[in-house]
């Protein structure tokens, strides 16, 4: 029997390139990861340098980019099919940057990019308030509650127990790599950047997410920009409410394939 195929012509739902937040890892997206799988999405996490399995090497702005653009193209190389890149907070930030240089298919290169999701991530943060966000997040580390390593009481009252479990399960990353992953964002003209993305981009926020107070200049700055508002959750939606923030995703991505399907296609 053959494949079924999808938009564009290539065989079923496109691959999903998923890159976490600020000292995480890949284990941020476990609680999404069967829906993806079931609903026939492959499926890459990437640690991002100095998170997870990749705790011992050091931020640099350059090696965040490659382990996001890296993924992207292997996912379309084992496929041949257009990728979904989806990014949460520091992660989406940095997407919404890599996504400029991965080629639309008019003659920069392949057809690799397919849609850009972009979750808790329209903040265009200027070098002094991500300095305080980084000092904020390096002081909750002396709340006695966090526990050795962040693994405390926290953690459980704020995430739940399956959060908690997926945001700690591939390691708490170190302090040092706060200031800069904050710095490099802080370097980046976002909104310049989504000017250059011709596929649909979607912010996808909960309502409380203290991170979206730029959507609206974000998702207008992108060609096919839209904004995405959740009735539920906030910065950490999809750890919190992890079965109805993968329906939604998965809602936004297949209506990326359905519009991609009717764009036209460069040479």
């Amino acid at each position: 029997m053959s494949a079924a195929r999808g938009p564009l012509g290539q065989a079923g739902p496109w691959p999903v390139v998923l890159v976490h937040g600020t000292r995480t890892s890949h284990s941020q997206w476990d609680l999404q990861l069967p829906a993806l799988r079931a609903a026939g999405h492959r499926v890459h996490t990437p640690d991002l340098p100095g998170h997870g399995a990749r705790r011992g090497e050091a931020f640099t702005l350059d090696a965040a980019e490659e382990a996001i653009e890296s993924a992207v193209r292997r996912a379309h190389e084992h496929t041949g099919m257009p990728v979904h890149l989806v990014g949460s907070s520091l992660g989406g930030m940095l997407a919404v940057h890599s996504a400029t240089r991965l080629g639309d298919g008019s003659g920069a290169g392949p057809r690799v990019l397919g849609s850009l999701t972009a979750c808790g991530a329209a903040l265009q943060p200027a070098p002094r308030v991500a300095r305080w966000y980084g000092r904020l997040m390096r002081a909750t580390d002396l709340d006695p509650r966090m526990g050795s390593g962040g693994d405390g009481d926290l953690f459980l009252r704020i995430l739940g127990p399956d959060g908690a479990r997926a945001y700690l399960r591939g390691g708490r990353a170190d302090p040092s790599v706060i200031a800069p992953a904050f710095a490099a964002v802080a370097s980046l003209d976002l909104r310049a950047d989504l000017r250059r993305i011709p596929v649909p981009v979607t912010f996808l926020h909960g309502r409380r997410d203290q991170l979206r107070l730029h959507e609206r200049s974000f998702a207008a700055a992108a060609p096919r920009g839209r904004v995405e508002l959740l009735e539920y959750g906030d910065h950490m939606v999809n750890l919190k409410r992890p079965g109805r923030f993968a329906t939604d995703l998965l809602r936004v991505l297949a209506r990326a394939e359905r519009e991609q399907g009717t764009a036209p296609v460069g040479p």
